[in-house]
């Protein structure tokens, strides 16, 4: 048998977020993504600076990886930091369109760590970022139509992630310290799942002690018995509202609790003569609004008469195939309360392309590897690809389908937050006037019609990075200044503090 060794022999060369072959075949084929150029003298232009390697299956009867097309864990780390604190916060675009890119990309990062074996700290730094992108790409595209997202398939990469990052924490010889975030969302992810709660058993006796992990196996322990509302009433609490990527995880599970919930007061309150205040149904079961309470009973089969009150009958209840998700909007208000690349990344670091260019030429490979670009790299004369990739999501696009690209494209810098429209046509940052927020505080007190607002000014500021870079012998004409504008994002939001998301 082969020694394991022997068998890690493939380290990756490629000093960059993109191989050079693949930059050369994408802009010769007219397939860089819109995402990858930059606006200047009043057009978009290709920046092979701003380009990431693509999603391609493995080809047929292929025997050997070429290692200048790997990327080594330092690279890994770069690019995946520019996608999550940069690329995630572009605005004049769709984000489901953002999200198509990213997943793509991310997915090519994913495919470089399995060819190379990758563990340790890197490797689990990089499934944590990957891990918290799914799962708030599950929580704010969950109302997009199936054509432009497809939550099963963003569950699967988010299961298969999870359960590679918590294998590594098994075998890893340092102590994560984002271990507890991680275990809790894969409780709660699984919620009431036999498996989920046999592996809370095999975690060390001070991570099951740990509060956040404790509470989120003892919440998933109450919905694997049914006492849904015990479990609704939990997440209000200060431990999970500190963490808002827990409550997106819960989300997926939300509508199966307020289906099951129904079904079971359907049997318990079985009377003609018996009416359920619609206003306290909607606050216990974590509905937004009446009508979107009223609109949930019909679709069960429950009969609302005049939006005040709900007739429970067991033979009326009918479960339904499937319904569509909606945004919470207490869940919604705590995602506003920080950048969304704090949110992906855990920690506040704006990007800086320099900064970016900077740190992919310095990775320390040797210098006969180092990578120069030639001047025909735009145009790709005399290049012949060594291989056909895969078009798949993220994919590059032609000229034709390019044309609908905004005529410009502004990146967001250090965001005071971030809440968008819930319309799926365009997720763009929502105004005071768009829609109140209320409060997980308001869903506690029954009866009550008026919910609590409590509106937080953020502060007013422009934001630049400056993107120039000193000129060199070592950088052709692709490395030369890029101009592009940076716009902090300004609006108001109605934000709770930690005082007002305590259970009274």
């Amino acid at each position: 048998m082969m020694e394991k060794s022997s068998l890690t022999s493939f380290i990756g060369e490629c000093n960059r977020m993109c191989p050079v072959d693949e930059i050369k075949m994408r802009i010769k084929e007219e397939l860089v993504h819109p995402l990858e150029k930059v606006f200047k003298a009043g057009k978009l232009i290709n920046d092979p600076d701003l380009m990431v390697k693509e999603y391609s299956r493995s080809a047929a009867g292929r025997h050997e990886i070429p290692t200048q097309d790997l990327r080594p864990s330092p690279v890994l780390l770069s690019t995946v930091e520019y996608l999550l604190g940069r690329v995630s916060v572009v605005e004049g675009r769709p984000w489901s369109e953002v999200y198509d890119f990213i997943f793509d990309r991310l997915r090519a990062v994913r495919q470089d760590m399995t060819i190379q074996e990758m563990e340790g700290q890197e490797a689990t730094t990089l499934l944590e970022y990957i891990v918290r992108f799914y799962i708030y790409s599950g929580y704010r595209l969950c109302e997009e139509k199936f054509d432009r997202f497809d939550p099963k398939i963003n569950d699967q990469h988010t299961q298969e992630c999870l359960k590679q990052l918590l294998s590594l924490y098994t075998t890893c010889h340092f102590c994560p310290e984002n271990r507890a975030e991680f275990e809790s969302l894969y409780l709660i992810f699984n919620l009431g799942q036999a498996e989920a709660l046999q592996h809370y058993y095999e975690l060390p006796k001070d991570l099951r002690e740990h509060k956040l992990v404790k509470r989120s196996y003892m919440l998933s322990v109450a919905y694997y018995f049914g006492n849904y509302i015990n479990v609704l009433k939990c997440l209000k609490s200060p431990c999970f509202t500190r963490h808002p990527l827990v409550l997106c995880a819960f989300h997926r599970n939300l509508t199966q609790l307020q289906r099951r919930a129904l079904k079971v007061m359907s049997h318990g309150y079985s009377s003609k003569a018996l009416k359920y205040p619609v206003q306290h149904l909607a606050d216990l079961l974590w509905f937004d609004s009446l009508s979107v309470c009223v609109t949930f009973c019909e679709v069960c089969g429950l009969q609302v008469k005049g939006d005040e009150s709900v007739l429970f009958l067991k033979s009326s209840f009918s479960d339904p195939e499937k319904v569509q998700p909606v945004h919470i909007s207490g869940i919604d208000s705590l995602l506003c309360q920080q950048s969304l690349g704090t949110l992906l990344l855990g920690k506040d670091k704006p990007f800086d392309l320099t900064s970016l260019r900077q740190s992919l030429d310095n990775i320390g490979l040797p210098q006969n590897q180092k990578i120069a670009f030639s001047k025909n790299l735009s145009d790709g004369k005399n290049y012949k690809p060594k291989s056909g990739r895969g078009r798949g999501r993220g994919r590059g696009l032609s000229s034709k389908e390019d044309n609908y690209a905004r005529s410009e494209v502004q990146l967001v810098g250090k965001n005071q937050g971030q809440k968008w429209n819930s319309d799926s046509k365009n997720h763009e940052p929502c105004t005071k006037e768009d829609g109140t927020i209320s409060d997980f505080k308001a869903l506690n007190q029954y009866g009550s019609s008026n919910h609590t607002n409590i509106s937080a000014r953020a502060t007013k500021e422009m934001w630049k990075m400056d993107t120039s870079c000193d000129q060199n012998a070592k950088r052709t004409q692709f490395y030369k200044e890029q101009e592009v504008n940076f716009t902090h994002e300004c609006w108001e939001d109605e934000l709770f503090t930690e005082e007002d998301m305590k259970v009274t």
